[in-house]
């Protein structure tokens, strides 16, 4: 089948948009009074949504090397929201991140500080493949290889490949985009799942029995 960029962004936007649609009906009407903890919920929902646009704008650009980061930094939330699930006093932990105090610092059931090592090897429990896809993307955001290797270009003709200097790769197919829009749609439905699932857990806790 043929590569629809625009059809895969728009799902990846629609996903967003269905995350930041929650807090009304599961934590209460704008204005309702929640627990700390539950604004952390709300900064994920907007950072995934805020990523998500970012996402889209530059793949739109096909600014590859600035897009390829946020795949990182959308793991990065999925994986903060999981570390909740592994934490005993939620509303402990809820204070201690609304008072600035570091994520490294919260631990879990087993005592063990909820490190970016820690977590993505736990969740890789659940999603086999997750921690290879977090260090593949990791590569992004520092210097490495990859930002060479992704800049290199052949020419019709050549034996030589080139290496293109551009902020982006306007000469690429959509085609060329494919992996790394799936990447990032993944990684953005694996932080909705976690997000929402949490949310939900949150509201049926706040029930009466």
């Amino acid at each position: 089948m043929t590569f629809d960029l625009n059809a895969s962004l728009r799902e990846i936007e629609k996903v967003a948009g269905e995350l930041s649609s929650m807090p009304t009906n599961f934590l209460g009407p704008v204005g309702a009074t929640i627990p700390d903890i539950e604004w952390f919920a709300l900064a994920a929902i907007k950072k995934t949504a805020s990523l998500s646009h970012a996402f889209c704008s530059l793949i739109r650009a096909k600014n590859t090397l600035s897009a390829a980061e946020l795949v990182r930094l959308q793991l990065d939330t999925a994986l903060r929201m999981f570390g909740l699930t592994l934490i005993s006093d939620l509303e402990a932990a809820g204070r201690h991140l609304m008072n600035d105090g570091s994520y490294r610092k919260l631990r879990s059931h087993d005592n063990q500080p909820l490190t970016d090592a820690y977590l993505h090897r736990k969740l890789n429990e659940r999603y086999p493949g997750l921690t290879e896809a977090y260090e593949d993307a990791s590569a992004f955001v520092h210097l490495t290889g990859l930002h060479i290797k992704t800049g290199l270009w052949p020419r019709p003709g050549s034996p030589t490949l080139y290496f293109d200097l551009s902020g982006t790769d306007d000469s690429r197919p959509d085609e060329w985009f494919a992996d790394l829009v799936d990447a990032f749609d993944q990684a953005t439905k694996l932080t909705a799942d976690l997000t929402s699932s949490f949310i939900r857990a949150r509201r049926v806790a706040r029930v009466p029995a």
